[in-house]
Order: C-alpha cells, then structure tokens, then sequence
C-alpha cells in the first residue's frame, strides 16, 4: 500500500483522505455550542466518504495544550465520538457527506476553546475560537 498524491489530496490505495476542514460554531445554549464540522479533500471540496481524523480541545489558538477545563462532549446527529482521552480527545468519523457535529459543554464560566483536527497528513487544522459567556 503506498501513498500517491492527487490533486484532490492524498489517496491510499485509491481512498481520498481529509485535507481540511471548515468549522461552523452556534450560539452558546444553556452552556453548550454545537461545532458543525465539514471535511475537505484536497480541492477543498467537501469530503464524499465517510472518514476519520483524530482530535483534541485546546485552549490554545495554536493548539499547542489540551484543555485542562472541566468541559463535556457529546457528538450530535452527524457522525461519532470515539474518546480515548475523556471530553479533550479523540477520533471523530464524519457522516458519509463528510460532515460531522460536536457539542461542547462548559460550566465553568468565561471559556475559550479550540477544535484540533489532526489531518492524516499530520496537519494541524484548527477552529476558530469557540467562545463561552461568563
């Protein structure tokens, strides 16, 4: 099995994988925002295969920590949570249109968090800044 690169992105033994992502936040409700995920290829089309990629909560614009916040997380009507570390990471598998929704919960008060996809590439894509009210 090698890797080959395509203009839509790489491709293992002629699958497509994630090349990006764009990030669509809610409003916060009752200390929750949804996060609407899509999955791109390389052409940044949306992704036309179910597809996973890792993950993890930052608090970090970077990326660069995992959240040490008490938060919660529960996927919504597109998509899996697989969580290997409890509320701060994972791997997420997309609905077969590439897209995927997680809910992030915060009691603590004023929040800022960040969804960290890791592409198979090993690329970083990062949300933007996922807000919570005091």
């Amino acid at each position: 099995m090698g890797l080959t690169y395509f203009p839509n992105g790489i491709s293992v033994s002629g699958f497509a994988s994630p090349n990006g992502a764009t990030f669509t936040a809610g409003d916060e409700t009752s200390n929750e925002i949804n996060v609407v995920i899509q999955l791109l290829d390389g052409n940044g089309d949306a992704m036309a295969t179910r597809s996973a990629v890792q993950f993890y909560l930052s608090d970090n614009a970077n990326g660069d920590t995992l959240v040490a916040a008490t938060t919660s997380l529960a996927i919504g009507t597109d998509g899996l949570i697989i969580e290997h570390i409890a509320n701060s990471a994972g791997v997420l598998i997309s609905e077969a249109d590439g897209d995927i929704d997680v809910t992030i919960g915060d009691a603590s008060g004023a929040a800022t968090y960040y969804i960290v996809l890791v592409m198979p590439s090993g690329e970083l894509v990062v949300s933007d800044a996922i807000t919570f009210a005091a």
